[in-house]
């Protein structure tokens, strides 16, 4: 069964988030996670201070795309399964989205023996990737990156996703469409039994018809009698 959206193929282990701290000049979250993204700067209060760091555009994408992960696996985690996280060197909407998609898609092929367990996960995913981008915005809002470019980025991101899950979903009914009917069948085979019995009947009754016009023609052939 394939169902791949984006070019890219992974394996299905988990990430670690990393923190918000990660990203501001010197920071380190408890993953070990350095802020080499901003700034080799150190600062003795650093969450005290968010307020007044700027992030750069591609360290705020990289934060929001790191929360999207962090929800979607949240969201699977009853399942056991998860994906992992965006090339670090491209955050653009379009890597993030094709990412995300290709390996949603992947754990739906490795996972999924029937329609429903394939919908489950798709299911979950979908609602991981909503509250994701709902948490990285409000992430990002609330330590003042959340400016016009980056917030262009997270609307692009959301609509290639959206596209993507609604392909995804498509692709899940035309996969299992065709076991549907052979399900059907195998679960009535009397509509099988009747169709042969119905060209039974009519087979009988074209021989009877036939029968019965050969009687009525020598009925009503002329009788001849012959006379010494």
């Amino acid at each position: 069964m394939d169902l791949l959206v984006g070019g890219q193929n992974s394996q299905n282990t988990g990430i670690s988030a990393r923190s918000a701290q990660a990203y501001l000049p010197g920071g380190n979250d408890k993953s070990g996670h350095s802020g080499s993204l901003i700034g080799k700067d150190s600062g003795a209060n650093i969450f005290g201070d968010a307020t007044k760091v700027s992030l750069s555009n591609s360290s705020a994408q990289a934060l929001g795309t790191d929360q999207i992960i962090s929800a979607i696996n949240e969201s699977l985690s009853s399942s056991g399964i998860s994906i992992q996280g965006v090339n670090p060197d491209d955050y653009t909407p379009e890597a993030v989205s094709d990412r995300i998609l290709s390996q949603v898609s992947n754990l739906i092929t490795s996972h999924a023996d029937n329609e429903g367990e394939a919908r489950h996960i798709l299911s979950e995913a979908s609602r991981g990737i909503a509250k994701g981008i709902d948490q990285a915005r409000d992430l990002l809002e609330g330590l003042g990156a959340l400016n016009e470019t980056v917030s262009a980025s997270i609307n692009d991101t959301q609509q290639r996703l959206d596209d993507g899950l609604k392909s995804l979903d498509a692709r899940i009914t035309e996969l299992f469409a065709p076991q549907k009917d052979e399900a059907l069948s195998a679960a009535s085979p009397k509509g099988d039994e009747q169709t042969v019995q119905t060209q039974i009947t009519q087979t009988a009754q074209a021989s009877q018809y036939s029968a019965q016009a050969a009687v009525a023609q020598d009925r009503n052939r002329p009788q001849f009698s012959t006379y010494a």
